[in-house]
């Protein structure tokens, strides 16, 4: 009986390492993907105002449940070590970026970072791929991400022991009330504007700082000097003197900066990148290479908040690919931002993201499973073309639908040359 059970048993195994193998076989035809994810957009009556892919919504991920669970799984995993993978740079220092290896990527991914990780002894060694991943240009709401690890750096640098989840964020004027930081955050991040627009958050958290201190802190932190940030995000500030408040002390961390002079946002596809794996990996990473003052009890709030990304392309890219059922501890934590560029005449889409899960394929010989760990952050865009005033607003909806299709197309694929090891 048992011979016929084990036989049964390796019967369904093979047959299920079958149908994945046929599954990441037909899943090397871009082209037939992006129709499939265009037809899906247009479906579900996708427009340039509200895209049906890239604001898919949290609510809809197989993994919402897993949020609350990410920051533990981000602490520790082995993974063997391979002779390409160089130390993560310490801060301040810039990494080797592989110009060579994103010539896969489709001509409408305009900029391009990937850093594939190994976690071995505990420690984290990167593989940096990069297309034009170093040309300074507009990430869109995409940097968001910078003032709300910059309040954490500053927050704990100051007060150590102090927990952001423990504080709120309250307007020193007395005309809003005290809102949690979480809710804060998650607010900018899932667009849900259950306390205000991600945009008037957003600006207001840029407030800690002057935009001359949050640009040089980029700086600082990243390596590159040749970059800008000192914009807003079209909006005003939720409340212009915020203060970020310690219910548990009752002191005051962070007061809003003196008011200076505004410019651009101008920043790379790398630092973004830089900075969400320096977050992702910080259990991994020496204190030398970790995101300044920065402790976990508070960074593990802002992991929190980007798990609720409205933008879902990770979860569809491992549909897609057959590979729900063969992952656990997931994490996917990303930020999307998009808009057209009156300047550039084009249709933009940005999508940065760290993705980690373990790998547990069926296989004869079982060996461990894999932990896969990697960030990216792509920048896409289609150059307007439509003269005839008559069909602009036509021409901007398939721009942006299109887009969308590719976009998640793109990262669709990146994920899979990375389950296959094609990338490295």
């Amino acid at each position: 009986m048992s011979n016929v059970s084990n036989i049964t048993n390796q019967t369904s195994e093979n047959s299920t390492i079958s149908n994945l193998q046929n599954t990441l076989e037909q899943a090397k035809n871009k082209e037939k993907i992006f129709d499939k994810f265009l037809r899906e957009g247009i479906n579900a009556g996708s427009t340039a105002e509200k895209l049906a892919l890239l604001y898919r919504g949290v609510e809809s991920s197989p993994y919402l449940q897993d949020i609350n669970n990410y920051p533990e799984r981000l602490k520790q995993q082995p993974n063997p070590e391979d002779l390409i993978f160089k130390p993560y740079p310490k801060v301040g220092e810039m990494p080797q970026i592989d110009r060579q290896g994103l010539e896969f990527l489709h001509p409408d991914i305009k900029e391009a970072c990937i850093c594939i990780g190994r976690v071995n002894e505990g420690k984290i060694k990167a593989h940096w791929l990069g297309r034009n991943a170093l040309n300074k240009n507009q990430f869109w709401s995409g940097t968001k991400i910078i003032p709300l690890l910059n309040i954490v750096s500053q927050a704990n640098t100051k007060f150590l022991q102090s927990s952001l989840e423990n504080c709120v964020i309250r307007d020193s004027a007395k005309r809003q009330k005290d809102t949690p930081f979480l809710d804060i955050a998650s607010d900018i991040i899932s667009y849900q504007k259950q306390v205000a627009s991600s945009n008037s958050l957003a600006a207001m958290c840029k407030r800690f700082e002057t935009w001359e201190g949050l640009e040089t802190w980029v700086k600082k932190v990243t390596g590159n000097q040749d970059l800008v940030f000192r914009g807003r995000y079209g909006e005003d500030p939720f409340i212009n003197q915020p203060e970020l408040f310690d219910l548990k002390t009752k002191k005051v961390l962070l007061s809003a900066a003196p008011e200076t002079n505004r410019g651009d946002n101008l920043v790379t596809a790398y630092d973004l990148l830089r900075l969400l794996t320096m977050l992702g990996w910080h259990h991994q990473l020496p204190v030398e290479a970790r995101l300044p003052g920065a402790q976990w009890h508070s960074l593990s709030l802002i992991v929190k908040a980007l798990g609720k990304d409205a933008c879902r392309y990770t979860d569809i890219a491992i549909e897609t690919l057959g590979l729900k059922n063969f992952i656990s501890s997931p994490v996917i934590i990303s930020k999307l931002g998009d808009g057209y560029s009156d300047t550039r005449k084009s249709t933009e889409i940005v999508y940065i993201a760290f993705i980690q899960f373990i790998l547990d394929l069926p296989q004869s010989g079982r060996k461990p499973a894999d932990l896969i760990t990697l960030g990216l952050a792509l920048r896409g865009a289609k150059p307007f073309l439509e003269t005839n005033p008559a069909a602009i607003e036509q021409a901007k909806n398939r721009d942006a639908v299109e887009l969308d299709a590719r976009m998640v197309t793109e990262v669709t694929e990146i994920l899979r040359r990375v389950v296959t090891q094609e990338l490295v």
